[in-house]
């Protein structure tokens, strides 16, 4: 299966959710900054020091602290001001969404791991007190001061009975996997490993598999969202059970490893980037002055060779000079001098006071 994780999924929400349950509850806020341009870090205590990160893509308990900028923002000002010293009493996801609610006493903290991503933050009557981004949906509109809408809710694969997982499925036009994916909220690797324990093909249609297997596969991965996690780092995945020697202690731990080794190799491609990127505007550059210094030095040897040449004939142009004088004091015209001058083949045309010269 070639997949590589670039974000958090609904089912593994689920298991990272119990698990920051865990950190958090009753830990205070410290501080709050933002360290990237939609990642915010909070620094907590409480059960010890700890870091609290949420990107667009991912949040967890790190052990790499972000550097803090040397000036915060406004919404991370106004998240110190409401939180700082508030104790955290309860984590929670949204049904099956990418959801998670952070609540205080009297503020609620709504991070939406979908999209672009986004930190909402509401008093306990979930009216919008600031957010990290204002946005507009087809269904909804996020804005201070505004009450805040869940998107529409998705199906809670836990939830499902067969007749449901039956009506579904054979309403959709699209293969087994990717209905799994988009309808029942399992993303696409775990919809993709529920097809592979049943022995069917992904990307079938669902009246051309057995019904039996999969439903008991589905039921199968189902059940296996309330057993404790046996987290798993790969190169380009990071899961809360499955096989494999690269193990934690807690899925929360692997979720901090793959992400925060993500952001590293992406920074470190963007200094690279940025290097090769001036190295090249760099190059161009020098391309572009030495061709000039070519273009000007050919030109300055020309016009040093024309002088020597037209040096080596100043007599000749001298007696070229006067019997163009002596010429037009007769009153002949251009054209008549120049036949009488045609034996001088270096003079090529006379315009007036202009004589043009093959040198």
């Amino acid at each position: 299966m070639d997949y590589v994780k670039s974000e958090l999924s609904s089912v593994d929400l689920k298991f990272l959710v119990r698990e920051l349950r865990e950190l958090l509850v009753g830990a205070r806020v410290d501080r709050v900054y933002q360290v990237g341009e939609r990642e915010l870090a909070f620094r907590m205590y409480g059960k010890g020091g700890l870091d609290f990160i949420s990107a667009s893509n991912f949040m967890c308990v790190t052990k790499y602290r972000r550097p803090a900028p040397r000036q915060p923002s406004s919404f991370a000002m106004q998240l110190r001001k409401n939180l700082k010293g508030k104790s955290v009493r309860d984590v929670r996801q949204h049904g099956f969404d990418r959801i998670v609610e952070v609540k205080f006493d009297e503020h609620i903290l709504v991070f939406e791991l979908f999209s672009k991503g986004n930190v909402i933050l509401c008093d306990s009557g979930m009216k919008i007190m600031g957010l990290l981004d204002w946005q507009k949906w087809r269904d909804r509109t996020l804005g201070v001061g505004r009450v805040y809408e869940y998107p529409p809710p998705v199906k809670d694969p836990q939830l499902v009975d067969e007749d449901g997982f039956r009506e579904v499925m054979s309403s959709s036009e699209k293969g087994v996997a990717s209905t799994l994916a988009t309808r029942f909220s399992l993303g696409g690797y775990y919809a993709e490993k529920v097809c592979g324990d049943a022995g069917i093909d992904p990307g079938a249609a669902y009246d051309e598999v057995d019904h039996g297997m999969l439903w008991r596969a589905f039921q199968d991965f189902i059940d296996s969202l309330e057993a404790d996690a046996n987290p798993v780092l790969e190169e380009d995945n990071v899961l809360p059970f499955g096989g494999g020697e690269n193990r934690f202690h807690s899925f929360n731990e692997a979720v901090d490893e793959y992400f925060s080794r993500m952001e590293r190799e992406d920074k470190e491609f963007k200094v690279e980037a940025g290097i090769e990127s001036k190295r090249e505007r760099l190059e161009k550059q020098l391309e572009n002055q030495l061709r000039a210094y070519e273009e000007a030095s050919s030109g300055v040897d020309e016009e040093r060779a024309k002088g020597d040449r037209l040096y080596q004939r100043m007599s000749e142009l001298n007696l070229a000079l006067d019997r163009i004088r002596e010429l037009k004091r007769k009153g002949l015209d251009d054209e008549d001098i120049m036949e009488e001058l045609k034996d001088m083949g270096f003079i090529k045309g006379l315009e007036g006071h202009r004589l043009k010269l093959d040198l």
